[in-house]
């Protein structure tokens, strides 16, 4: 039964898997927001819950993260392909020196936590720093558990098992909605930290019974020396320092959204949250199905079939992220109302999420594209390129929040981060040309005009509707201006002939079980 559920999915369906497991979660997660929202609101304590993710994310971000996502599925794959029994080492070496790192760090970070939060926020008020050392030492332990989830998932790839990887997000939000749920009355903001470990726990369980189904055998190992290991830490450290770079960032962002109204870092995690449906939907889930199958052809040495899967996700994923951002921009304030408002999430938190949400609607597309290219450059085993590149995006990022926000308003946050994703879209296929055989230019251009083409005529429509919440209840008429949006700009692609239009197609065939035509396989 268990092999039977977790078995190797081909590209198509793994794609659509992906996408649909992508958007419940985000739905989950959108709903998550929606409960801390209506019962925290923009507060202190909301600003303090997510000050509290920093260490955390900091600790698995610089040490396993670079490694998972850019060094360890190429070179575990080829592995894979050459040598199992050496594969397998690599793994072995690379789960067991991840919990052991982890492990310590969040042990020094709980005993230090007490001096940590004060020198990290020394503007913030005694009883929100005390809140912040509190809620951190509690999340510590998810730094483990996905430093753990994430070396399987990777494992679990490079196998095409793609079940578990789907379904642990999903599983993540609901350990924390059921944690504000049942405990908000008892731990108040609290519930939401103890609801970050039930996730967690749940998102690595998941992971673990699917690893069952492989070949792989867990055994408590360590080999430093092994030639794929060195290759990883190599190709890590550069990846590293650029996720130093975004963290750093993320630091900033807290540091100076405490600093210029309470329940400013709140509102723009909100927003973030919702700028990151479209992204992970259509960015990172394209890009995730893709992966494994570029790095394989890498591995063949085949860099037409290297191209032809880039060039068909870049254009799936500008297809449905462009009318995302479009959509978003125009129904920011009903997105908010409708997803956040209610309970203490009054009409100045509308207003102020709205604000950042408007803006970080125009970097979806860029920062979407952003995952294709990534992995690109790391099925060639180049981080560097994209690291370099990356680090200056942060770099105008935190600039512009640290330099600007501050004068002209917490909208710079948002627009410095869409600055700073169209810089490293646009270096980055830059670089990435010399690497693409027989990119079909022409079609690529037809492609993304009968895209803006069906956006144009999107947005006309949702001009003309606006007027509608005058006429019937307002959350009914947002609810009916998104849906008539949405309907609009596809009805227009189908009557175009865009190729993408097959991508809804696609991916029902493929949750269907139909069979894959050969382009698709």
């Amino acid at each position: 039964m268990q092999k039977k559920f977790f078995k190797p999915i081909a590209i198509g369906n793994a794609t659509a898997l992906i996408a649909v497991a992508s958007l419940l979660s985000y739905v989950i997660g959108l709903f998550r927001d929606r409960i801390i929202a209506i019962h925290f609101g923009t507060s202190s304590a909301t600003d303090t819950y997510n000050a509290s993710f920093l260490i955390p994310d900091m600790i698995f971000n610089l040490f396993i993260a670079g490694a998972l996502a850019a060094a360890f599925l190429p070179i575990f794959s080829d592995y894979l392909i050459k040598d199992k029994k050496e594969a397998y080492k690599i793994a072995n070496t690379m789960l067991t020196g991840a919990v052991i790192l982890i492990s310590l760090l969040a042990i020094l970070a709980f005993i230090f936590m007490a001096n940590i939060i004060p020198f990290a926020f020394p503007g913030t008020e005694i009883s929100m720093q005390q809140d912040i050392i509190n809620m951190t030492r509690l999340m510590l332990g998810s730094a483990v558990l996905f430093a753990i989830s994430n070396t399987l998932g990777n494992i679990l790839m490079s196998y095409k098992h793609f079940i578990s990887y789907a379904i642990s997000p999903i599983l993540y939000n609901l350990g924390i909605i059921l944690g504000v749920i049942f405990l908000k009355d008892s731990l108040g903001i609290y519930s939401a930290a103890v609801g970050v470990l039930i996730g967690a726990t749940l998102h690595c369980i998941i992971r673990v019974i699917d690893t069952f189904s492989t070949e792989y055998e867990f055994k408590f190992d360590i080999n430093f020396r092994h030639p794929g290991f060195k290759k990883i830490i190599k190709l890590m450290i550069p990846r590293s320092l650029s996720l130093i770079a975004w963290q750093i960032n993320l630091y900033i962002f807290a540091i100076v959204g405490l600093s210029i109204q309470t329940g400013g870092l709140a509102a723009f995690n909100f927003a973030r949250n919702i700028q990151s449906f479209p992204v992970s939907l259509f960015g990172i889930s394209f890009a995730t199905a893709v992966f494994p199958y570029i790095t394989e052809a890498i591995s063949k040495n085949d860099k037409k079939t290297y191209t032809e899967h880039i060039q068909k996700t870049i254009q799936r994923i500008l297809f449905f992220s462009i009318p995302a951002a479009a959509g978003i921009i125009i129904l920011a304030k009903p997105l908010v109302e409708l997803i956040l408002g209610g309970g203490v999430f009054d009409e100045e938190s509308v207003r102020l999420t709205t604000i950042i949400l408007s803006f970080f609607a125009l970097s979806i597309p860029f920062e979407s594209i952003t995952h294709i290219l990534s992995r690109s450059f790391y099925a060639l085993h180049n981080t560097i390129t994209p690291t370099i590149i990356n680090i200056l995006g942060m770099i105008i990022i935190g600039m512009i929040t640290y330099y600007i926000a501050p004068v002209y308003g917490i909208a710079w946050f948002s627009i410095g981060f869409s600055i700073g994703m169209a810089f490293y879209m646009i270096v980055m296929i830059f670089f990435l040309k010399k690497h693409l055989q027989n990119f079909n230019s022409k079609q690529f251009i037809i492609s993304l005009s009968k895209t803006m083409v069906a956006t144009g005529i999107m947005i006309i429509a949702l001009l003309i509707s606006d007027p509608l919440g005058t006429i019937i209840s307002l959350k009914f008429a947002h609810i009916i201006r998104i849906l008539l949006g949405t309907a609009i700009f596809f009805l227009t692609a189908i009557a175009l002939k865009s190729e993408e239009t097959g991508s809804i197609k696609y991916i029902l065939d493929r949750l269907l079980k139909k069979p894959l035509n050969e382009s698709e396989k």
